[in-house]
Parts: C-alpha cells; structure tokens; sequence
C-alpha cells in the first residue's frame, strides 16, 4: 500500500462561494433557497495572499459543491444537495463564464466529478457515471454510461468526491456510514479510500481507516496523496 498523508484542505470554501455567470438561456433553475448574486458576497471579507485576488467566475449554480476542469477550460461541476450536474463555459477569457449547461438532473447526490479523455465521471452515492465525448454534446448531453455500481448505498457520508490519480485510476472514498462505528467487518469498503480502472473493473481499497475524506490531491513530485478526513462531531 502505497504511504498517504493526511492534509486539511479548505474545500469548504467552495460550498459557500457561488460561482458567477452571465444571464443564459441553455437553462433555467428554480431558486430555492435563492442565491446570493455576485454583488451581495462580501469579497471584499476575505483574506488573501500577497499576489492573490478573488472574484466571482459564476452565481446561480445551485448547491454547487465539487469542481472539475478540463484542458479546453470546462468547468463541470457537481451538487452535494441537489440532483443536478452542470457545465460552464468563459468563451472570451475574461474569467466569467458566460454559459451554463445543465448535463444531468435526477441523480442521486452527484457531488464527485472528473474528466479524463474527453469523458466526465460523475459519482452518485453508490455507483460512478460516465458522460462520453461530453464537450461536443453540451448542448444535447448522452445518456450516461454506468461505469461501477457496487458502493454502498448508505447515505450518510456517502457523498463523494473523486479524482484520477497518476497511475490513471480513478480514485473514489467511501465514508464511514455513521458517526462513531466499526463497519469494515460488515464492508470493507466502508472508511476507506478506494480506486478503480476508468472502466470500472479492478476495485480495490487503497487506504483504509478514512472516517469521511472530502477532497485529495497528489504531490507533484513524490505522487504521495494527501487528504482530508473529517473527524467525529459531537462529545
């Protein structure tokens, strides 16, 4: 088993960050709760790096949660507590995405996405969705290949995050479904990293003891992973 390294990164600004797009007709979306417009964040508020500078790519992307670009600049983007995937688009580089593509609606929490090879990976709470040649149908998105629908169909900390690795799998954790348990015995699955092949076969767990890890990345040298892991709430 390779050696993983534990890392908190701050993806909870995502979740509370809309992101920012002009007025656009490939789609409409029902407001409830409404969301901030650009103008209404305090931006202003935040705390940034020497060099840094924040501003709002798109709003009006409901519950948007887990990210993904692509090398032509496809920014997809999943929901946590929402049903619906989109897709959005700067066409003029101005850092404002001027169109939304609504890819999928009615699934089941598709927080996780990623790309690769032209396909985006979408992961519902117990299997991992496959949307071929994508960028030419954004417009007219295929209907989804399954690619893997074996994980657990607990809901709590079932919501995943996912990534390909540099050893080209696809990366995939499955959380604890509790707060305070021990259910590897009853799945092994259950508090662990694992990863698969693109097309589904091969899955193994890769780490394990993982109560509920939100987000990964690798080092771009020693391609270790680092992640996160929320601990236990509560006394």
């Amino acid at each position: 088993m390779k050696k993983v390294i534990p890392f908190i990164l701050v993806l909870a600004l995502l979740a509370l960050i809309p992101f920012v797009i002009s007025t656009c007709k490939h789609i409409t979306i029902n407001r409830k709760p409404p969301t901030k417009s650009a103008e209404e964040l305090p931006l202003d508020k935040i705390k940034l790096p020497e060099g840094f500078r924040i501003s709002v790519y798109a709003d009006k992307v409901e519950k948007a949660r887990s990210l993904c670009l692509s090398p032509s600049g496809t920014l997809f983007v999943g929901t946590r507590r929402d049903d619906k995937v989109y897709a959005l688009r700067d066409e003029d580089g101005d850092f404002v995405a001027e169109k939304r593509y609504l890819i999928a609606e009615g699934l089941n929490v598709p927080n996780g996405v990623a790309f690769r090879d032209g396909d985006l990976y979408v992961a519902e709470i117990n299997r991992i969705l496959r949307f071929d040649a994508i960028e030419s149908r954004l417009e007219n998105p295929p209907e989804p290949v399954v690619v893997y629908d074996q994980f657990p169909k607990d809901e709590h900390h079932g919501w995943k995050y996912i990534a390909f690795g540099p050893d080209g799998k696809l990366y995939v954790p499955v959380g604890a479904p509790c707060n305070v348990c021990n259910k590897e015995e009853e799945n092994p699955v259950f508090a662990s990293i694992t990863r698969l092949n693109p097309d589904g076969t091969g899955m193994e767990v890769f780490a394990k003891g993982i109560r509920n890890s939100v987000g990964f990345d690798w080092h771009p040298t020693t391609n270790e992973l680092w992640f996160t892991d929320n601990g236990l709430y509560g006394g």
